[in-house]
């Protein structure tokens, strides 16, 4: 993330993740080691819990190679972080990707690789997006 957060695209993410049913807690700005490396902690009453943290990336297809390239410092971070909690359950580790062309892409960071989770979208699957059939 660059050095100003960028605080309407904490908002998008916020309430996407809200509308899955996340009750969602934003971290606020600043290094405290009692805090996970995350600008968003997501939590459902299953006991799942996602930290996210949000990464800007300008007219760029974001990919699990350009997660690792240009997100080193947050995947060493997660890592860390995941390690210390490895014995707890229902903990999820991610990077999400923004651009203004892709909007958001989700990668969960694991302990030895990388991968792209499905979007999420804002509708459910019982109502589709409004528009004809082209």
């Amino acid at each position: 993330m660059t050095s100003r957060r960028g605080r309407l695209i904490e908002d998008g993410a916020r309430e996407l993740l809200q509308f899955h049913g996340y009750k969602v807690r934003v971290l606020p700005v600043g290094f405290n080691k009692r805090l996970p490396p995350a600008h968003l902690v997501a939590t459902r009453p299953s006991g799942e819990t996602r930290f996210i943290r949000i990464t800007k990336l300008f007219h760029q297809s974001s990919s699990v190679q350009t997660v690792e390239q240009r997100c080193y410092v947050g995947l060493a971070q997660l890592r860390k972080h995941q390690a210390l909690h490895s014995g707890e359950t229902g903990l999820h580790y991610e990077i999400w990707c923004y651009s203004l062309s892709y909007g958001f892409r989700r990668f969960e960071v694991q302990q030895d690789s990388v991968r792209e989770i499905p979007k999420l979208t804002l509708y459910s699957q019982s109502s589709p997006p409004a528009g004809g059939i082209a």
